[in-house]
């Protein structure tokens, strides 16, 4: 059960990513309509942007942020170990300050519906770049730290993939051409915001001389609104609870492995050198510690199987196959001696092992080796 789980908490956090990149998407485009004018970013915000805070999309969403969270913190926990590349470093980072960053905003609109106050992006631009514009870099910020965060993990799945290989050739320029576009048309849109307050400055000022100030009518009575105290509280409750968790996660992994028994395990890779490792670590992780470089186009989630070995020995029986394994297994060939050294933790001992893969292999390479055995059959034939 719990092995099924593993493959059930994977899938369960590539969909909830996928609906949060969605979500962020459609916000950036609204954005770039910036450019346009801000009547049509308000014209557009009812489809791209306004339908994320109401049912059904709006409970969704908070759904998936909440799950997708805890899921990556989850991750975090069952590391063996934080070393690894630079992309899966920044892509770790930026989930865990998605909920801090993202407080403000959640919070904020969310009391503006309580209130019954219509806020659309004629407030939004005039609040971020009049008003409050630490509050607009601050969206700003996260909005990048959520693209970021989305992009680095769909290019992992995708890349995982053999069929996808020739779609991310025109995916990266779409990837840094739509925030840099929504960036565009929110500073475009700022812009018309700064001179039309400097006009209505400068009318005011005239009027003031030129004719006689209005006569005064009666205010109307506000409606009773959750005090701005409240609003902040709330907001930094929701920072801090976060972080919070995030810490306390990686003080239980500490626990975790510290109290976790291991034993002396000497891997050998083909001809290379021996390997003084330990039952913690996957086979992966082992190589990576020792700076060994080894193929792993999903950097190591057990999608993609260029990580995959041939086990020559082993002292000890190695532990099944978990489903996830099992799968990626059965894709690229049933083979009983065949395992992927990204899911594989050897229990103690001696361990040889061969490479299928060279450690710089993509799945281009699968067209030139196929293109070749094409040419092969054709001479044979001729």
């Amino acid at each position: 059960m719990g092995r099924l789980s593993g493959l059930g908490l994977r899938t369960a956090r590539i969909v909830t990513g996928l609906f949060l990149l969605i979500f962020v998407t459609s916000h950036l485009l609204n954005l770039s309509l910036g450019l346009i004018s801000i009547e049509a970013m308000d014209a557009a915000r009812p489809f791209l942007s306004e339908i994320w805070s109401k049912p059904p999309l709006g409970p969704l969403l908070f759904l998936a942020l909440v799950i997708h969270f805890l899921l990556g913190l989850w991750a975090v926990y069952k590391r063996p170990t934080l070393r690894t590349n630079t992309q899966d470093i920044v892509q770790l980072l930026s989930g865990v300050i998605v909920i801090p960053l993202l407080a403000v905003h959640a919070v904020g609109i969310a009391s503006l519906k309580i209130d019954g106050i219509e806020f659309g992006y004629a407030q939004a631009i005039k609040l971020f770049w009049l008003g409050a514009p630490q509050i607009g870099l601050l969206q700003v910020i996260l909005l990048s730290v959520v693209w970021i965060h989305g992009c680095a993990g769909l290019f992992t799945w995708l890349r995982a993939k053999e069929n996808m290989r020739n779609a991310l050739g025109w995916m990266y320029p779409v990837a840094v051409a739509v925030p840099v576009i929504a960036l565009m048309g929110y500073g475009e849109a700022g812009r018309g915001a700064l001179i039309k307050a400097e006009q209505q400055t400068q009318q005011a000022e005239t009027s003031r001389y030129a004719t006689q100030a209005p006569s005064e009518t009666p205010a109307t009575p506000k409606k009773e609104r959750i005090p701005y105290k409240t609003v902040k509280k709330v907001t930094n409750q929701v920072i801090w609870w976060s972080l919070a968790l995030a810490a306390l996660t990686l003080a239980a992994r500490g626990v975790r492995l510290a109290l976790q028994s291991s034993e002396r395990v000497v891997l050998t890779r083909g001809t290379g050198p021996a390997i003084n490792t330990t039952s913690k670590l996957s086979l992966l992780d082992s190589f990576r510690m020792h700076d060994q470089p080894h193929a792993s186009l999903c950097e190591g989630r057990g999608r993609c199987g260029t990580c995959a070995v041939r086990i020559l020995s082993s002292e000890f029986p190695l532990p099944e196959p978990t489903p996830l394994e099992a799968k990626t297994l059965m894709r690229i060939g049933p083979d009983e001696n065949v395992r992927l050294a990204c899911q594989l933790t050897p229990s103690g001992g001696r361990v040889d092992v061969e490479p299928l893969y060279p450690a710089d292999y993509t799945f281009k390479d699968n067209d030139h080796e196929e293109d070749q055995r094409a040419n092969d059959l054709l001479e044979a034939q001729t």
